[in-house]
């Protein structure tokens, strides 16, 4: 397990998921963790687990989608701790809906907090770790979506893929800075955000049987790629998004919805699912 004593490891996100996952694997391996969540008894929840391993965490609250409000918690953050090792960018939403029945706010929405935000936090916190002087270590929450369409997640997928290019600037342009920039592609990991759908007893069916490894993914999994890519083992790994999905998107992406495309001018979601291979 590699050290983070003396380090301050900062997640946004953290109040729960990846997030809060990955905050503790991070507490857990000796890293004084920062949670920034809009969610404040949840973020002192996940503080509070992180200071079983190792003390100092704390919990800011911050709204990602404010630019004004992310520079506030990155500032807040160095005034108790000192600085900023390490970023895991995780912070995100997602929404289910046919893009032309999408709301134009839903996507704007979508777009501000996943890739706007995701600016707002990085760009803050690089500056931080430049002016520090002495490295550091970036890690972005993309989607295997960013790389391979589903279904109804259009403003997802498309925000997540804006992500991944913006890791990608960000390790070209900070590495003269010794700055690492990478990021996770997570599949379908058992969250608030994928709960609903995995507990639904049909798209458990459809997605163990699209997932080589024959489950779907925890976010303890994630988290501990997360620590491996903050860490100074990853310290010649730059500029990759890496993808942790238990091989689902080697077919394509799990279909949550599947269209008969013989059926022109009509578009019923879920009728396939009423067939092969998805009944019991």
């Amino acid at each position: 397990m590699v050290d983070f004593k003396g380090k301050v490891a900062l997640v946004t996100g953290g109040a729960r998921g990846l997030g809060q996952a990955s905050a503790v694997e991070l507490a857990r391996r000796g890293a004084r963790v920062a949670i920034a969540d809009r969610k404040a008894e949840a973020a002192e929840e996940t503080a509070r687990l992180c200071n079983e391993h190792t003390p100092g965490a704390q919990a800011f609250v911050y709204d990602q989608a404010d630019a004004a409000s992310v520079e506030s918690c990155v500032n807040e953050v160095v005034k108790a701790c000192g600085r900023i090792d390490a970023l895991f960018a995780n912070a995100g939403t997602g929404k289910f809906a046919p893009v032309v029945d999408m709301k134009k706010a839903d996507w704007d929405f979508l777009i501000q907090v996943n890739l706007n935000g995701a600016f707002y936090v990085c760009q803050d916190v690089a500056r931080q770790m430049i002016k520090q002087g002495s490295g550091g270590k970036i890690v972005l929450t993309a989607s295997s979506g960013s790389t391979v369409m589903c279904d109804q997640l259009g403003a997802y997928c498309a925000s997540k893929a804006g992500v991944l290019m913006l890791m990608k600037q960000m390790a070209a342009e900070l590495g003269n800075y010794r700055i690492n920039v990478n990021a996770i592609q997570p599949g379908v990991v058992e969250t608030g955000m994928t709960g609903p759908m995995i507990s639904q007893e049909k798209w458990q069916r459809m997605l163990v049987r699209q997932t080589p490894v024959g489950r779907w993914g925890k976010p303890e999994d994630v988290a501990k790629l997360v620590a491996f890519l903050l860490s100074d083992d990853a310290g010649y790994i730059n500029g990759e998004g890496i993808m942790i999905d238990g091989g689902s998107t080697l077919h394509g992406f799990p279909r949550w919805y599947a269209l008969d495309y013989t059926k022109q001018n009509e578009c019923d979601w879920e009728a396939l699912f009423d067939e092969y291979p998805y009944k019991p």
